[in-house]
């Protein structure tokens, strides 16, 4: 065997097998370095992780809560039998959480009690403006008519007005403002026919502080046991929700999900490389060799981004699929050169024949990856550095340490020769791809160009009709029965959608906020019927009754004849008696300062200031899950400018997932477009020879579109008719399925293209066909191992991520060879003509 290498390679090749112990030590060592930095990484599950933090949005939404009191909520459902038992439970529970430690505790809301007495001790100001004209007008004539009846003025009783008492106020006055009340029996947060009661514990305490959390429901356990629930009714029973629990939940979902999903892909991967060698040592030697790449690929994510979000926590399973790759290819030219020669002439022959394609292989994926790293989506950002890491640091493990683990290994035990049913079934991965280019070359260039013709024009309609996925509950998790989610949807209906999904919006002044709530109002009117933002927008001025100078001056009207009256002797005693505390409360207008602490503890901050919160509440009937409603209900308080020339910006946790959506539209394109140009330049850089360079970027670029016409299948309503499949959209976590398949496809037709400067095009395939279907079957587990995971999200990440493999791995070992052989066969026949002639 005749090789031919540079003499550097050749002198680490012979370090790496002369002393194998102190190379592995120097691994062992980098390990531990590696996991002790690791062991530092953090998941982060708050949405604002994945956008920058000098994002507005972030910002404003950070702003907002160090203002707020209170920025998550603990929600305690109360089911029982005897409703005035829960009633009293309630209150004996809220005394105790209210005087309980205010670090964990901020404000405990039982109810509307101070609220609806407020409201109604001053019935009369709250009325409608045209109701209290009508009672007043009543008043009036019934006043007339008895001055008249005195006088003997009045000729027809018949027709006399009717007496105005209490009730008959009532009954003129209507609806009032107390009325919406209504739905509290007894000012509770109470559902009378099933037994149940809700008691919010606003805290401090974030969603996702874990230690805060279990903390705050020590606490709250403590507080029930010591009020006894039993003693109230002892068939009752209590229930935990609310967003700090929900937080709590997804966390541990998450964290459980990544373990399920790394553990399960590791295994299939390293299952199927059993599967292609049959030999404990090649698995073993895989097994290390992926484990210090790995090791250093979380080791550097420690220190260079600090975490692992919702988008980067599952790098895991992708990294050993795409990163064991070239150890895959490493080590099948190593045994196919060990069938021949010593073990340091076939380390050798395996490094001088392998580095430059995985290299190359290695350098397009880690740009795919770093592709992301330009996009303004944190969370791709942070995927791109793990990722393109990943790939390089896992191809230097390969080439540093996988030559001396084989070195130690036949010096243990020496490699048996292959017996050649071995070799055969080793070639089996990759015959049927050989046999149908060599044989039926015309054949698969038809059928791919067909396939072409059909996928193109699917993937420019399914990317000209919008492919982003707006409904938010299509990438959420299907969750097992989740108690704390059942609890919320039940407090949502006890308490209403004003306390459960307002978004507070923060002014630097209280003379701020009546031109924003202006501006956003003439927002709201301008909206087309039946698509309006939001709901209303409420503020502390809002609490206090509208009209109110008028309002008093018909009340003082209605006063001054109902005490004439029973001077008079026109007006009983007992109902001018009833009458009195109702007219007395409204000699005057009220002001912020008469509100009850219950009701302007919602526009309280942290530091007592009272007023400059501005509540936007949701449409009634839209829902915060349609992504296209909450880009437009962000939209409508993201940015104010007052005439005054200052801008109030809003946000929080709807704002920052609309700015999620807006960001993938924004970036996706740049990212697939970096990923492409790099892996152009990588592979124009690798292969001096042009026309190989172009027939691999080529085979990349149809292995895209491909993928995207198969996508856009299963997104039709045909798959669904015909299948049952669900839609696939593209969403913050698959997108990045897209510029990743450009760089880790090119792995296939790059290590095809290289094996064939060395011979024949069959031969390429059917040489190293074997180890690059392995290489896609690893990768493709990989992705496939995410179908495990309970959030769609990343299920739909693995789906694209899968097609994305097999239409890459079959335009590079079917397609691009066919097309070769074919033109080859043309070739020899011209020449062969030429000859004839």
């Amino acid at each position: 065997m005749r090789l031919s290498w540079l003499p550097p390679l050749e002198r680490i090749v012979r370090v790496q097998s002369a002393r194998p112990l102190r190379v592995l030590l120097v691994a062992a060592l980098t390990v531990i370095l590696a996991l002790a930095s690791a062991s530092r990484l953090e998941l982060r599950t708050a949405l604002g992780e994945l956008l920058p933090r000098d994002r507005r949005s972030v910002q404003v939404a950070e702003e907002v809560r160090a203002r707020l009191p209170a920025v998550s909520t603990l929600t305690i459902l109360v089911e029982g039998r005897d409703l005035d038992g829960l009633r009293r439970f309630v209150d004996a529970l809220a005394a105790r959480l209210a005087a309980a430690d205010g670090a964990l505790v901020g404000r405990v809301d039982a109810g509307v009690q101070e609220a609806r007495r407020f409201v109604a001790d001053h019935a009369l100001l709250y009325a409608e403006r045209e109701r209290l004209e009508a009672a007043a007008a009543a008043i009036d004539a019934r006043y007339d008519y008895e001055i008249a009846r005195r006088a003997g003025a009045w000729l027809d009783d018949s027709v006399a007005p009717p007496a105005v008492d209490e009730a008959k106020l009532r009954e003129i006055l209507g609806a009032s403002e107390a009325a919406r009340f209504d739905r509290y029996p007894g000012g509770y947060y109470l559902d009378q026919e099933a037994g149940r009661i809700v008691l919010n514990v606003q805290t401090p305490v974030r969603p996702g502080d874990l230690a805060g959390t279990a903390a705050l429901r020590g606490l709250v356990d403590e507080a029930i046991a010591a009020v006894d629930l039993a003693a109230f009714d002892r068939e009752a029973k209590v229930r935990f929700g609310g967003n700090l629990l929900t937080a709590a939940e997804t966390y541990r979902q998450i964290r459980d999900d990544l373990t399920h999903v790394g553990a399960w892909g590791a295994g299939l991967i390293l299952g199927v490389v059993f599967l292609y060698f049959l030999r404990l040592r090649a698995l073993l030697a895989m097994l290390l060799t992926i484990g210090v790449g790995v090791s250093w690929t979380f080791g550097v994510a420690a220190l260079t981004v600090g975490y692992l979000s919702s988008s980067t926590g599952f790098l895991f399973s992708i990294v050993v699929g795409n990163g064991i790759n070239f150890g895959i290819v490493y080590m099948a030219r190593y045994l196919e050169a060990r069938r021949e020669g010593g073990v340091e002439e076939s380390l050798l022959v395996a490094h001088h024949q392998t580095w430059r394609a995985t290299l190359t292989a290695a350098a397009a994926a880690s740009a795919a990856y770093g592709s992301l790293m330009i996009t303004e989506f944190r969370g791709f950002q942070h995927f791109g550095i793990i990722g393109a890491s990943g790939m390089l640091l896992c191809w230097l493990a390969t080439y540093a340490f996988l030559p001396s683990i084989l070195s130690l290994s036949e010096r243990l035990r020496p490699l048996e020769k292959t017996s050649p049913a071995l070799r055969r079934y080793a070639r089996l991965y990759g015959r049927p791809f050989a046999l149908l280019a060599t044989r039926f070359p015309r054949a698969v260039v038809a059928a791919g160009a067909s396939l072409t013709l059909l996928t193109g024009v699917l993937a420019v309609r399914y990317l000209l009709q919008d492919p982003m996925e707006y409904d938010m509950r299509a990438i959420d998790s299907d969750r097992k029965r989740s108690e704390a989610r059942e609890v919320g949807k039940i407090a949502d209906r006890l308490v209403g959608r004003r306390g459960q999904d307002a978004l507070a919006i923060a002014t630097q002044r209280v003379d701020q906020v009546a031109p924003l709530v202006a501006i956003l109002e003439a927002r709201r009117a301008a909206a087309p019927a039946g698509a309006a933002p939001f709901e209303r927008v409420v503020t502390l001025d809002s609490l206090l009754p509208r009209d109110q100078p008028a309002k008093v001056a018909l009340v003082a009207r209605m006063a001054n004849r109902i005490r004439r009256a029973r001077a008079q002797g026109h007006l009983d005693e007992a109902t001018f008696q009833r009458l009195e505390p109702q007219l007395a409360a409204a000699t005057r207008a009220l002001t912020t300062a008469d509100l009850p602490e219950a009701m302007t503890r919602p526009f309280t901050e942290e530091d007592g200031t009272v007023g400059r919160l501005v509540y936007v509440v949701p449409t009634v009937g839209r829902s915060l899950w349609d992504g296209h409603y909450l880009i437009t209900w962000a939209e409508s308080f993201r940015r104010t400018e007052l005439p005054d020339g200052s801008v109030i910006h809003g946000s929080g946790r709807s704002v920052i997932f609309a700015d999620i959506i807006l960001a993938i539209r924004a970036d996706a394109p740049r990212a697939i477009l970096a990923s492409l140009v790099l892996t152009l330049l990588i592979v124009g850089f690798a292969f001096r020879e042009r026309r190989l360079g172009v027939l691999v970027v080529l085979s990349v670029l149809l292995g895209l579109v491909w993928t995207l016409g198969v996508t856009a299948i299963y997104d039709s309503q045909w798959s669904l008719g015909l299948a049952g499949l669900a839609p696939l959209r593209l969403n913050f976590l698959n997108f990045v399925a897209l510029p990743i398949t450009i760089g880790v496809g090119a792995d296939y037709a790059v290590n095809v293209m290289q094996r064939r400067r060395e011979g024949a095009t069959a031969e390429a395939v059917r040489e190293t066909g074997g180890a690059v279907v392995l290489c896609s079957l690893t990768t493709m587990l990989g992705y496939l191992a995410l179908h495990l995971s309970d959030n769609r999200a990343i299920r739909s990440f693995g789906a694209i991520a899968a097609v994305g493999e097999v239409a890459c791995l079959l335009t590079g070992v079917l397609l691009l060879p066919a097309a070769l052989i074919l033109a080859e066969r043309r070739t020899v026949a011209r020449r062969a003509n030429e000859d004839a002639r």
